[in-house]
């Protein structure tokens, strides 16, 4: 009910305290949207649309319209935008690129340096570009326009967190590695230089520590991790790898440097999962056997593949449990001499070779060496959260492997290999990219973006790099 002498906005208020009674009254406005109120209800027959971020109003529109959010996952390596309809929560499109800093560096250690060498504006300005890019090309898709987007929602490790805040990681790369801030932030986007509606928000989900970051955050609250009954070990394997375990009563993490090879990057013939990638490989018998994605001519190794032929080769005795590629004379099973001559060297290497076409396909002795690293680095990580847990590796009843990489990684590679405990090898569960299903959650549902800031702290940190175990562990789990 209004009154004739009334203001427009207060007739608005009125509507809107019917509607959403726990705010009575209590609503704010940007004056610059009252400039032509009166006309839009005049025009319109006092019917319009308001759209509201919690109680401000930051749109009016003359007519009932679908209003859109995006949520991204901003990886080291690559990043992914998805593009909902805010009143059904359907997924309209989703959109990915190469992050664009990886020309500043491969990982989170090289784009740090850059970035307190050179300034952070640089690292700061591509990868906002690119997020707008991004913007773009599923507008596009969708057949919208980005004013119709009133909302973002990112995750993303804390490097990723603070390069595209602008915010030095100075803090990250040095003792205790903490964070310059870690609390979950609500910006206006447009301070983002994020082109969509210029009254819309950026939700930043919080981080828990300096290499566990938002991203993290997204996974715990996509398998609802704060809610499990069961003890859980949850892996994101990526540039980095982030480990959680526990569940409602309790959870660890911890980060490893674990992703690089399982990503692509230091291995000689590693590229990411795209055409022309071998993703997986057996042996059929003495046989040679793999899939490439696109069913093209193989010209490199994702991280699937790599996984599955580091298993094949333990298993064909062709790699022993020290890691060495053993020589023609050292083979002992049928398959591995059947296999003898995949043996040889290239630069002063010793190589397996995969493909023998014009340009070779094949694992080095180095790249055996970055599994091991990486593996080992992942295996320390479980057992000291375990101990930190008190519980036994055993204990553990479920393993949710999150991460792209994860919907192909072979579970029994994986276990082969010592990437995850071999007694856990019928526990694997994978849940596809987790943290862009956190990000659409807090962007769709508010309560589940301000959830986001307890799971991060009831979060405990392991450190392992200060946690006086860690070598040993480390050096321990380095054999397969």
């Amino acid at each position: 009910k209004v009154g004739n002498h009334d203001t427009e906005w207060t007739r608005v208020k009125k509507v809107l305290s019917f509607a959403l009674p726990q705010w009575k009254n209590k609503f704010s406005v940007d004056v610059t949207l009252l400039s032509d109120l009166y006309d839009r209800l005049k025009d319109n027959n006092y019917f319009i649309d308001a759209v509201l971020f919690k109680n401000e109003v930051i749109d009016f529109r003359n007519t009932k319209g679908d209003t859109y959010v995006m949520a991204f996952d901003i990886g080291t390596t690559s990043i992914v935008g998805y593009l909902l309809n805010a009143d059904t929560s359907e997924q309209v499109a989703v959109v990915s690129m190469l992050n664009p800093q990886t020309q500043y560096g491969g990982d989170v250690i090289m784009r740090s340096t850059y970035a307190i060498e050179n300034g952070v504006s640089y690292l700061t300005d591509v990868v906002r570009a690119g997020l707008n890019e991004l913007i773009n090309n599923a507008v596009e898709e969708a057949g919208i326009n980005s004013s119709d987007i009133y909302m973002l929602s990112i995750v993303g490790n804390t490097c990723m967190h603070h390069l595209l805040l602008g915010i030095s990681p100075k803090a990250l790369v040095h003792a205790p590695y903490n964070p310059v801030i870690s609390e979950k932030l609500e910006l206006y986007a447009k301070d983002l230089s994020l082109n969509i509606n210029s009254r819309g928000r950026a939700l930043i989900l919080p981080n828990i520590a300096g290499f566990v970051g938002a991203d993290t955050v997204g996974v715990l609250l996509a398998t609802k991790f704060d809610k499990l009954d069961k003890l859980t070990l949850a892996i994101d394997i990526g540039t980095n790898g982030e480990l959680v375990m526990g569940n409602k009563d309790r959870m660890v993490a911890c980060s490893t440097a674990a992703g690089p090879a399982f990503e692509g990057a230091k291995i000689k013939c590693g590229m990411r999962g795209k055409e022309g990638a071998i993703d997986h490989f057996k042996f059929d018998g003495d046989k040679v056997q793999y899939s490439v994605i696109g069913d093209v001519v193989p010209i490199g190794i994702c991280g699937s593949g790599l996984m599955d032929i580091v298993a094949s080769l333990l298993e064909a005795g062709i790699v022993d449990e020290s890691g060495k590629i053993l020589s023609e004379d050292e083979l002992e099973t049928t398959v591995a001499i059947a296999n003898k001559s995949r043996l040889t060297v290239i630069d002063g290497e010793r190589v397996f070779i995969l493909y023998e076409g014009e340009a070779p396909v094949f694992i080095s002795q180095k790249d055996i060496r970055e599994v091991q690293l990486a593996k080992g680095a992942m295996a320390a990580g479980v057992e000291l959260m375990a101990k930190k847990l008190g519980i036994e590796i055993n204990d553990i009843e479920q393993v949710l492997i999150a991460g792209a990489f994860g919907n192909y990684m072979s579970p029994e590679s994986a276990c082969r290999i010592g990437l995850i405990p071999r007694i856990l090898e019928n526990r694997d569960v994978p849940i596809g990219n987790a943290a862009g299903e956190g990000a659409k959650m807090a962007a769709i549902n508010y309560e589940e973006f301000t959830r986001s800031e307890s799971i991060a702290r009831k979060a405990e940190f392991l450190e392992l790099a200060t946690t006086p175990e860690f070598e040993d562990c480390f050096v321990d789990h380095l054999e397969f």
